[in-house]
């Protein structure tokens, strides 16, 4: 698991519990010194559960997809969706949901060097020769 991740755990003192609901569908409950996030998490077949470590790596590239976009029309536009879909308006507001509750989980502090970390993590990776 990268730094960064065990770092925003640490920092947020970062728990989670689970609790299977269905098969490869989870029931989980994160909590911090901040806040609490339930998520139901769904697996492909035959992949373990879910780890607190990539829960909390998958809502920091969706806070980072959505933090770059202005609304809706920005977003859908830019990732291609049409907007006329009826799924595209449920999805833009879990996306930013899913935001604002992993910044109200990790605190803004924790969240921002998050968020940051990530960026950086991403841009060493994209540099390096292939």
């Amino acid at each position: 698991m990268a730094d960064f991740i065990e770092e925003a755990i640490a920092s947020a003192e970062l728990t989670m519990e689970q609790t299977v609901s269905q098969d490869d569908q989870y029931a989980c409950v994160l909590t911090s010194c901040h806040n609490t996030m339930k998520r139901t998490i769904i697996m492909a077949p035959g992949v373990a559960p879910p780890s607190l470590g990539k829960i909390l790596y998958y809502y920091a590239e969706r806070a980072q997809e959505i933090s770059e976009f202005d609304d809706i029309t920005e977003w859908a536009d830019e990732m291609e969706y049409d907007l006329n879909d009826p799924k595209i308006i449920p999805d833009y507001k879990q996306l930013v949901s899913d935001s604002t509750d992993l910044r109200l989980l990790l605190g803004e502090e924790n969240y921002q060097g998050l968020i940051t970390a990530l960026e950086i993590s991403q841009a060493m990776a994209n540099a390096m020769p292939r």
